[in-house]
């Protein structure tokens, strides 16, 4: 089955009480000392927006993206793609103190709950059982969950996930969520998700979507994941850690290449990386190293959606493999997931690379 691994789950909802009915999203920029990251930052958060409301509502009057809106379009997506057969939906953990355990309110930008996600996706996937289509009925969404382990309640909040949901993973952005991946406090919740055999999805690198991202971004180090790696845990670090700006973020693909070599000398692959995100424009000119550098075998398809997927950047003979025969096929492709597919494609990432999730995720029936 070719796999999405990530696709967020977003919404407008503005009561964090209503967490379970509801993903609370707050527009709120939290600025940085930086002018200029404040600006990325900003961009960034527009461009996703727009490229929302563009999808969603066309030409019409604009209006704010519910959750609603938002799994329509994923639905809509994933049974139209050519490319995709299952969509794993990322929920989010909102930011609890390392102190005290509480929910601190003034720095969570984004929290899509456990139990909302997980009955969102099997509404979906009753949904497509529906389907008189075959090939339709049997693609699926998967739930990827999210628990922070700084929350006062997290044995009780995994123990949800592990044991009462279908959950292919856990997700975390450690500068988003506040989280010290490298803190050796964190090892039961290591040792739980390596006994349940679940994989930890984790953001490293750069981070321009949330603020929190910039303000805290020494989180965002892959180095820390050494700590979870050291208990047994399988690890898909997201974007393969490389830079979103060139000329702003430093390129250590080389070093985490170094770190991935080292983490997988034994015979079965421990530390994954996934592809999202790295169709971006301003990534480009960095994919012909990321191909080279990482084997297939180590790598896992996600697109990031909804960070934009645009075709027209990648220009024939200007960027690497792109012929003009693959650019034309990449600007008519209509479904953005399959977009996304084709130009990783066009520059030389195998196919492998779509079915590699089947490897990783925690398939299994509560």
């Amino acid at each position: 089955m070719k796999i999405d691994v990530h696709f967020h789950a977003v919404g407008s909802g503005n009561d964090l009480s209503d967490i379970n009915n509801d993903i609370y999203y707050s527009r709120l920029l939290r600025n940085s000392d930086n002018c200029f990251t404040n600006l990325l930052i900003k961009t960034v958060q527009n461009m996703v927006e727009k490229s929302l409301e563009k999808q969603i509502f066309g030409c019409k009057k604009k209006k704010t993206v519910t959750a609603e809106d938002y799994f329509g379009l994923a639905y809509k997506l994933l049974i139209s793609s050519k490319e995709i057969d299952g969509i794993v939906l990322l929920g989010l953990d909102a930011v609890y103190s390392s102190k005290t355990g509480d929910l601190n309110e003034k720095k969570t930008e984004l929290y899509v709950s456990n139990r909302f996600l997980n009955n969102k996706v099997m509404e979906l996937n009753e949904r497509l059982q529906k389907e008189a289509d075959f090939q339709k009925a049997n693609k699926r969404f998967y739930f990827g969950a999210s628990v922070n382990p700084n929350r006062k309640d997290w044995e009780s909040e995994l123990d949800y996930v592990l044991s009462q949901t279908n959950a292919v993973l856990v997700k975390w952005i450690p500068s988003v969520q506040h989280i010290q991946v490298a803190d050796k406090k964190h090892k039961e919740f290591y040792d739980a998700l390596s006994l349940y055999n679940m994989p930890l999805l984790c953001h490293v690198g750069p981070e321009y979507s949330f603020s929190e991202g910039r303000t805290q971004k020494s989180l965002d180090n892959f180095r820390y994941l050494e700590n979870p790696l050291e208990r047994g845990v399988r690890i898909i670090a997201a974007h393969c850690s490389t830079p979103v700006f060139p000329f702003v973020d430093k390129n250590e693909i080389e070093e985490f290449y170094t770190f991935m070599k080292n983490a997988n000398r034994g015979k079965n692959v421990q530390l994954w990386a996934d592809t999202s995100a790295l169709s971006l424009s301003s990534r480009i000119f960095m994919i012909p190293e990321i191909v080279k550098t990482f084997p297939s075998r180590w790598l896992i398809h996600g697109s990031d959606f909804p960070i934009p997927i645009d075709g027209r950047p990648h220009i024939p003979w200007l960027t690497y493999k792109i012929s003009l025969k693959k650019y034309i096929q990449i600007i008519k492709t209509k479904n953005l997931l399959d977009k996304d597919v084709r130009i990783k494609r066009a520059h030389g990432f195998s196919d492998i690379i779509l079915e590699n999730a089947e490897k990783v995720l925690r398939f299994s029936v509560k």
